[in-house]
């Protein structure tokens, strides 16, 4: 019997590729551990941003409602067992070990990735449990990611930005087209975008999806104390602020609740009022101390960056901003660093430990292009934490983003 440690250290050296985007391999599993039909409806998320914050919103207001959730996310912040939550709490080791281990006797000889065998597991893990209703966010793209082995009661699909171009291409229209193969047939889809890619539009007139728009078939106004929604026929005033932080939340809470009304699961307003207060996700606009303030933020890409940059601006502060950042190779690291550049006093950069990082050089070298002071001396996630924060005033702050796995290395040295 493996422990989950032993589990996943497996899994990582069992593919020949950490992603290898396609269905035929995963289906013939699934099938096998009689699992293509749970006995539950499933939501699917997709985007490029605001996946983990939606799903934050659904469970919220699920559970509001009275309904056991599962949820499915990617990647995880410190523990692997926060991608399997069921009721709000991540799965025990041994739940899913016991599916890991349903996993490798159904296999036989066929090979899946890491992400493969974890999105198995949490839908083993949902059927077990008995859960109400499952949640899961799509990892790479849509279309030939494993979570869209199951068909959608109802999928979401957040903004779209320019990420992950080796694998959905490099603009708009074609990212879109893949970001879209979640819809199905006769079912709702929300588009959380104004403007989204034509390719959305396309696919969805294509299918005869039920493609509902932001500000063609919804809409919300929103203030610093309280904001409205409206769509579909119904009106919700004065609603409370969002739990978490960002005025882009409005926009995903915007189109969470639009898609819980156009589905077939029963939701009403005050689900959708207590849910709003209770969404948390780690790792959003998280803040972890005050005086100064410390803030870690996932963003990873440029459009991400854009809006914690925004949020910067409108948070202001009397002292020094400081960031600690780091950032994997195949992200657009100059456009991210550009969007942050105007909030940003002094850039703090450490080196990941994971082949896919960017070297410690080049980012350097990136930064110092820029004309940006940049330090570079740290060795260890506590010694940078600790050596910022140790010459940072009461009202200066501290952002800490760039990567999952920075967020996560803090994470770690910070509760610990």
């Amino acid at each position: 019997m493996r422990t989950l440690h032993e589990w996943l250290a497996w899994q990582e050296q069992l593919h020949l590729s950490s992603i290898d985007l396609g269905l035929e391999r995963i289906r013939i599993v699934a099938e096998r551990l009689d699992i293509l039909n749970p006995p539950f409806p499933i939501i699917s998320v997709a985007g490029t941003n605001g996946k983990g914050s939606s799903v934050a919103f659904l469970h919220a207001m699920l559970t509001a409602q009275g309904y056991k959730t599962g949820a499915y996310t990617t990647p995880h912040i410190v523990h692997y067992n926060e991608r399997i939550a069921i009721a709000g709490k991540p799965a025990s080791d041994s739940l899913i070990c016991q599916a890991f281990e349903k996993i490798n006797q159904a296999r036989g000889d066929i090979s899946l990735t890491y992400f493969e065998f974890g999105t198995l597991a949490a839908v083993l893990c949902f059927i077990e449990q008995k859960v109400d209703i499952a949640i899961l966010e799509v990892g790479l793209g849509g279309r030939l990611d494993a979570v869209n082995l199951w068909d959608a009661e109802l999928a979401l699909i957040t903004t779209i930005g320019i990420d992950h171009v080796d694998w959905l291409g490099n603009n708009r229209e074609l990212i879109g087209r893949e970001k879209a193969g979640i819809m199905r047939v006769n079912r709702p889809v929300v588009c959380g975008e104004a403007n989204p890619p034509h390719s959305i539009i396309e696919y969805a007139d294509k299918i005869h999806a039920k493609l509902i728009r932001y500000t063609q078939d919804y809409n919300y106004q929103y203030s610093d104390k309280q904001w409205s929604w409206q769509g579909l026929g119904i009106t919700y005033q004065d609603l409370p602020l969002p739990a978490l932080q960002g005025d882009y939340q409005f926009q995903n809470a915007a189109m969470v609740i639009t898609g819980l009304h156009a589905s077939t699961i029963a939701i009403d307003e005050s689900s959708i009022r207590n849910g709003l207060q209770q969404a948390y996700v780690a790792g959003r606009l998280q803040k972890i101390q005050d005086q100064p303030e410390i803030l870690l933020d996932v963003a990873h890409n440029p459009q991400a960056a854009q809006e914690l940059a925004k949020y910067l601006q409108k948070n202001k502060i009397k002292g020094k901003t400081r960031a600690i950042f780091s950032i994997l190779n195949d992200k657009d690291v100059e456009a991210v660093v550009l969007s942050m550049r105007s909030v940003i006093d002094e850039w703090h950069l450490i080196e990941l430990d994971d082949p896919r990082a960017t070297p410690i050089k080049q980012l350097e070298s990136q930064l110092n292009h820029l004309g940006l002071q940049i330090f570079t001396d740290y060795s260890s996630f506590a010694g940078i934490l600790n050596s910022v924060k140790s010459y940072s005033q009461p009202n200066d702050r501290l952002v800490i983003f760039g990567s999952f796995l920075l967020i996560s290395g803090i994470t770690s040295v910070s509760s610990g």
